[in-house]
């Protein structure tokens, strides 16, 4: 056990020594450029703008080719010539169809607004990820700079344990103390050594886990500099805020939705075109001997056909479809209007508690610091009466420890609070 804390120090004071400091703002921007921690919400807003971008390619004609080519046995009908054939006759066709909508009900300005709003609520989705990832960012500096500052006070902790023994040697040989004492500070030593050992390991999980946030190497090590969390450029929000801009979004994708449901209950104007040709075997040359058939190119000449047409469509009964839609689509209206509501509320209340928190942590950072002087002036008597024998090292070690543990938790408090003025 010895040796594993010894290795442990001297491995934790070769990485203080190779390490180089980061601060809080450079991991934000680290994290912040991390493609891979929002890869998904960046996918879904790449999806939305492509729509967004081709959605105006529907306002274009479409075209189509269509051909075919047909066998027919027996007794027919032949469409070319309108007598009977009993041979077999193949034909070809050939043609080309284009259509577009002159009036859909308002649909494609409908659907635009619904992309638009598309491409915001994706684009909210990625700004509510990278707060998230900010957020615990922050969180796992403010860690990692809570058990630094734990290790060194460990650190200085083990200093005392040395210069008591030290001043317990002393009072051996003058015959003020037994050497029982020195055994409890050596244990004293001991368990100190354990618990720093214990907060290098955590430190090390930790210091993994901000790499892996910030997206370098996961074995880089790092000094943390504590003054930089409160010279960060821009605070952290509650996830709040951005459901609640999301919500919006979605209600506005919503009613554009609904709007364009609704024009497919209005009549529709279609433009249509078309042109083709075909050939048939029995498509005969009767002003000549032995009715041959007409040669291909001379076929393809004569049976060429053009088309242009319009098409009003008005629909009468669709089966309730669109008083479905309309019943879903206030239920859908509802049900948002609810959670923007409780958002509202719970983002309320957050804040609220925030501020009550930050108060909490002032009034007890102030009682900790008086209690710290006190316990300060405690330790100090103590060691002297310890040292006069007129106190044993039970009493002198509580001292210590009460003192200590307010030094902890005075560090620690202070972290929060800066954690704490970072979420608005």
């Amino acid at each position: 056990m010895k040796w594993g804390v010894c290795i442990g120090f001297m491995w934790f004071c070769s990485l203080v020594i190779c390490q180089k400091t980061i601060t809080l703002q450079s991991c934000l921007d680290k994290a912040e450029a991390n493609v891979l921690q929002t890869n998904s919400e960046s996918a879904s807003l790449r999806v939305s703008q492509v729509e967004k971008e081709f959605h105006w390619w529907s306002l274009l004609p479409d075209l189509s080719a269509n051909t075919g080519f047909n066998a027919s046995f027996g007794r027919r009908l032949d469409p070319f010539t309108n007598t009977f054939a009993t041979s077999t006759v193949n034909s070809q066709s050939f043609g080309l169809n284009s259509g577009m909508h002159l009036f859909k009900g308002f649909d494609y300005f409908h659907k635009r607004k619904k992309f638009l709003f598309s491409v915001q609520r994706d684009e909210l989705h990625v700004r509510a990820k990278q707060n998230e990832l900010k957020i615990r960012v922050i969180e796992t500096y403010v860690v990692l700079c809570k058990l630094s500052a734990q290790i060194n006070l460990a650190t200085l902790r083990i200093e005392k344990y040395n210069q008591l023994q030290s001043v317990q040697r002393l009072l051996i040989r003058e015959g003020k103390i037994n050497a029982l004492d020195t055994l409890k500070s050596r244990n004293s030593l001991l368990q100190e050594q354990a618990l720093k050992a214990g907060l290098i390991n955590e430190w090390k999980l930790n210091l993994v886990e901000l790499n892996f946030q910030i997206g370098l190497p996961l074995l880089t090590e790092h000094l943390f500099d504590v003054a930089s969390i409160s010279e960060i450029k821009s605070k952290s929000q509650f996830a709040e805020k951005f459901k609640l801009e999301i919500l919006e979004m979605e209600l506005e994708i919503a009613e554009s939705q609904f709007k364009s449901d609704r024009s497919q209950i209005l009549p529709t104007l279609t433009l249509n075109g078309l042109v083709g040709t075909g050939f048939s075997t029995n498509n005969k040359d009767y002003g000549s001997t032995g009715n041959p058939t007409k040669r291909y190119g001379d076929q393809l000449n004569q049976n060429l056909y053009e088309g242009i047409g319009f098409y009003l469509n008005i629909p009468i009964f669709n089966r309730g479809e669109w008083l479905k839609t309309k019943k879903l689509n206030e239920l859908r209206q509802t049900e948002l209007t609810q959670q923007q509501q409780l958002l509202e509320l719970t983002l309320e209340k957050q804040q609220i508690g925030q501020i009550q928190k930050l108060l909490d942590n002032k009034s007890r950072q102030e009682l900790i610091r008086q209690a710290i002087e006190n316990l300060r002036v405690i330790y100090q008597k103590s060691l002297l009466l310890y040292e006069e024998g007129r106190i044993n090292y039970t009493e002198l070690e509580t001292a210590f420890m009460e003192w200590q543990v307010k030094i902890v938790e005075l560090e620690i408090l202070k972290l929060d609070h800066e954690c704490l003025k970072l979420l608005e």
